[in-house]
């Protein structure tokens, strides 16, 4: 199978970085913003962003079964319309209006969340067919997680624009602009340059039943999603983690991020080459544990302990680089096992179900932390709740992430077994559906996928 050529992965990686590029201006400035200089109260701000968000969980799996049925036409036009939408609901967020602000940002961001799920479904579906060979696409997710993480960094640097003068909107303008120039070019280059899936007609579109039948999928998705929550869990906490643990200057928190994103980043290539000599599940099975393990110690860390985190932050951050490398491509690997053992089409349907826990994960994630401080009555004058910080902030993501690797424990879809899975789906699609329907026989496991 000829392997992807750099103008292919250019091409799908490239969208990536501009749709990172908002992150923290809409999960973290515009809170503010409308707080702050708009003057919405606090609590009707947060229960607007908040409901906005769950309605992702409902959209995602929508828009995913909608793909599954769509022609190549209809699958580009999707993602199309999606970055039309975001347009206006970025303009309405930025500039609300008069007199109506509650109400611009409760449209704004339900459009920029469904233009976004319209965009970002179909964009991380297209990896599937990118290719069969599943170190080619393990090669496309590298370069489209690492772009995203250029595109967080550059996120992460655009309130530096509040030092040289700019007003927060003038800020939240210059990303707006950066994201639109750059994400149209990007996703127009994509459009033009990647064929789009098309429906196979000897394949059945699956029922939304379908798919909790699907044992790996299943399985994949709880790891996911655990290992979601244990992730975010430090995210959310970790400003107050380095003020009130470390206790260093607020000023310094960008540095500590930028560390561990730059770790990610470099050890990406470092987990793609390993992914050709070792198991993909296993591999991921053994950064989560080696995050596990680097975590552990930052519950009992304090004031002086700053280099301590650093290594910290250099260890697990280069154990994200596992997390964004190598587990989606295993769901594309579960996503040709559900086509050849169901004959069935849900390939859209099933990275939707995963982006959706991937959201659901980040809401678990800040109300676990944040309650679970509020329990314990968490201010920064008081030892004692510092200490249940510093418990929080390491050990439960830990005991999250053992519960993720035993999960994935015996996971029966492997390597070997998706390269066979490979070559019956394409043995199938060369029979007529006449020959197909009568003479083939679906196995009930991986294992079985050879006797095929």
């Amino acid at each position: 199978m000829k392997p992807l050529t750099t103008r292919q992965l250019w091409s799908y990686a490239l969208p990536a970085l501009p749709l990172a590029v908002p992150t923290v201006a809409v999960y973290i400035l515009l809170p503010t913003y409308y707080v702050e200089e708009i003057g919405v109260p606090l609590f009707l701000t947060g229960l607007v962003l908040m409901l906005a968000r769950l309605s992702d969980v409902f959209t995602d799996p929508i828009i995913g079964r909608w793909l599954d049925h769509a022609s190549a036409r209809q699958f580009k036009a999707t993602l199309a319309l999606g970055g039309l939408i975001c347009v206006p609901a970025l303009l309405l967020l930025i500039d609300p209006l008069s007199g109506a602000p509650a109400l611009s940002l409760a449209l704004g961001a339900l459009m920029l969340y469904f233009g976004w799920t319209l965009v970002q479904v179909p964009y991380i579906t297209w990896l599937s067919h990118l290719s069969h060979d599943s170190h080619q696409r393990a090669r496309a997710v590298s370069l489209r997680e690492g772009l995203t993480l250029i595109g967080l960094l550059i996120s992460a640097s655009i309130p530096l624009l509040l030092l040289f003068g700019f007003s927060t909107r003038q800020m939240l303008w210059s990303m707006a602009l950066f994201t639109l120039l750059l994400g149209a070019l990007a996703i127009l280059r994509l459009l033009m340059n990647t064929p789009a899936p098309s429906r196979h007609q000897q394949v059945t579109l699956g029922r939304w039943r379908d798919v909790w039948i699907n044992k790996p999928a299943m399985r994949l998705v709880s790891a996911w999603f655990i290992n979601g929550i244990a992730n975010g869990i430090p995210a959310v906490l970790f400003p107050l983690y380095i003020t009130s643990v470390l206790g260093l200057e607020a000023e310094l928190r960008p540095l500590f991020i930028l560390i561990y994103f730059v770790a990610a980043c470099c050890t990406l290539p470092l987990w793609l080459k390993l992914s050709q000599f070792i198991d993909k599940i296993r591999l991921w099975q053994l950064a989560m544990i080696i995050a596990l393990v680097a975590f552990i110690p930052a519950a009992w860390l304090g004031p002086g302990d700053t280099y301590w985190f650093v290594l910290i932050c250099i260890i697990t951050g280069s154990a994200l680089g596992a997390d964004l490398a190598l587990p989606h491509a295993i769901q594309a690997e579960v996503t040709d096992w559900d086509r050849f053992r169901f004959r069935r089409r849900q390939t859209s349907l099933l990275f939707a179900l995963w982006n959706a826990a991937t959201k659901l994960a980040l809401a678990f994630a800040a109300l676990i932390a944040l309650g679970l401080l509020e329990l314990f009555g968490f201010s920064a004058d008081l030892i004692a709740p510092v200490l249940a910080l510093g418990m929080i902030y390491a050990l439960i993501p830990g005991v999250l992430k053992a519960i993720a690797v035993a999960i994935l424990w015996g996971f029966p879809l492997r390597s070997h077994h998706h390269q066979a899975i490979i070559r019956r789906l394409n043995q199938r699609e060369k029979r007529s559906p006449l020959d197909e329907t009568s003479t083939a026989v679906v196995p009930d496991h991986p294992d079985d996928s050879h006797r095929v």
